[in-house]
């Protein structure tokens, strides 16, 4: 058998240490600790997120479920291109970006575009409602019938997310962007959410110690660091709205996403393509000169939807929270 002190080592010896040298040490095993209370919550995120792809070994799509969607979008596509006042941003093809990352999903294709008008007239009233702007509509595969459809956020929705005045002219430009990109759409292809309530507004806000310039910097710095994440676009607000002569304080919107890990997300509810994916990260400013990082909390948005969040979306969830709350540390 071996002897104890295989397993503990010799014991040490208290005369050989001088009080300044355990006073060093008392200062080093602090500073582990805390150390190692800062990295817990990122190595299981990490581990979470590993143990998600691990389990997750899914069947590549049929070419064939795409042909449906895929014509309802060039639809919305032309729609958009087609009218003067709308501006197109990005187009986001979650179904074919995540197969490319290993990471095989229904058909979810997003289209972004921009009323600036309308813009500038919903963010003058709480600038914070562009993370549910500029305006988006999702082409799909319903995963309930098998058919191709379409899906958009009402005004109602945003209306009582953001706290916006039942003002007859907002609506009246919103609700008229959506039926024009929808034209030519089949009223049976036209899905609805089963509500426009959340429990609350469904968002994380953080607070930066940092100048506006220098949490942009941050945060792309933050984004850029994960290998699995792309950058997807950008919309300045402020500046946007300035020519539209309408003054607001620094907004930025951020596009950006994670093919792999939201293809696992996504893997059964490919409506998370509309809001949660790509994902939205908002750097505003506020009256009183203070800057502050927004972001949908997935969870808030899956329940909004009716639909289970479950692991993917929480270790999502998590490693968000974690990535820029460390991004904004002093």
């Amino acid at each position: 058998m071996w002897p104890p002190s295989f397993f503990t080592g010799p014991k040490p010896n208290p005369a050989k240490f001088s009080p300044r040298r355990n006073e060093t040490l008392h200062r080093h095993v602090i500073m582990m600790k805390k150390l190692l209370k800062l990295a817990l919550p990122v190595f299981l995120v990490a581990g979470a997120l590993a143990l998600v792809f691990l389990l997750r070994r899914p069947e590549p799509i049929a070419e064939s479920h795409f042909v449906e969607p895929d014509k309802l979008f060039q639809t919305l596509q032309a729609n958009v291109r087609d009218r003067a006042e709308f501006e197109m941003i990005v187009d986001i093809d979650h179904a074919r970006l995540e197969a490319k990352a290993g990471s095989p999903m229904p058909p979810s294709h997003v289209l972004i575009w921009s009323v600036p008008a309308l813009d500038a007239a919903v963010l003058k009233h709480n600038p914070v409602a562009a993370v549910d702007l500029p305006l988006r509509i999702l082409a799909y595969e319903n995963q309930e019938t098998g058919k191709a459809a379409v899906i958009y956020n009402s005004y109602e929705f945003v209306t009582r997310r953001h706290s916006l005045p039942e003002d007859a002219p907002l609506r009246d430009g919103y609700g008229p962007a959506v039926a024009k990109a929808v034209k030519g759409i089949p009223e049976d292809a036209i899905s609805k959410f089963p509500s426009d309530a959340m429990p609350d507004a469904g968002l994380v806000t953080l607070t930066s110690p940092y100048s506006f310039e220098s949490t942009e910097k941050r945060v792309r710095d933050a984004i850029a660091a994960n290998p699995d994440t792309v950058f997807l676009g950008e919309v300045d607000f402020a500046a946007r709205s300035k020519t539209r002569g309408v003054e607001l304080r620094p907004l930025k919107l951020i596009l950006f996403g994670g093919p792999g890990p939201g293809g696992s997300a996504m893997a059964s509810t490919p409506t998370l393509g509309l809001d949660a994916f790509c994902q939205k990260l908002l750097i505003w400013q506020d009256e009183r000169g203070k800057v502050h990082v927004t972001f949908n909390d997935l969870l808030a948005l899956a329940e909004r939807q009716g639909i289970s969040g479950g692991l993917p979306l929480w270790v999502i969830n998590g490693r968000m929270r974690e990535t820029f709350s460390a991004a904004l540390a002093q």
